[in-house]
């Protein structure tokens, strides 16, 4: 193995982790709930209620990294039978949100 193929599967690694950290994590809120809405922050603190401190380390620090992640994961989602919408609120402020749904 080449040095750069290396770098490029040190660098894969942590990315699939959040991958199936943030998998596992909105799977087990949407254990509990029919419907979840919020934006990338509060999502983080959901996440963060139902992860071990370990896993909580490893998510990801911004809620625009966040947002990548949970891209990654939609089609993961969808296919254990959780709806991912995007979207925008129609007030002044045009805040971003995600909305799952089973």
């Amino acid at each position: 193995m080449t040095s750069k193929s290396k770098r490029k599967s040190q660098k894969s690694a942590p990315v699939s982790n959040a991958k199936s950290i943030v998998f596992r994590g909105i799977f087990s809120v949407m254990q509990s709930n029919e419907v979840w809405a919020g934006t990338m922050t509060k999502l983080t603190a959901a996440l963060h209620r139902v992860l071990s401190q370990k896993q909580r380390n490893l998510l990801p620090k911004s809620p625009s990294a966040l947002r990548l992640v949970v891209n990654r994961v939609v089609n993961q989602l969808r296919n254990q039978g959780i709806g991912v919408k995007f979207g925008r609120t129609t007030d002044h402020s045009r805040t971003r949100f995600v909305r799952f749904s089973r």
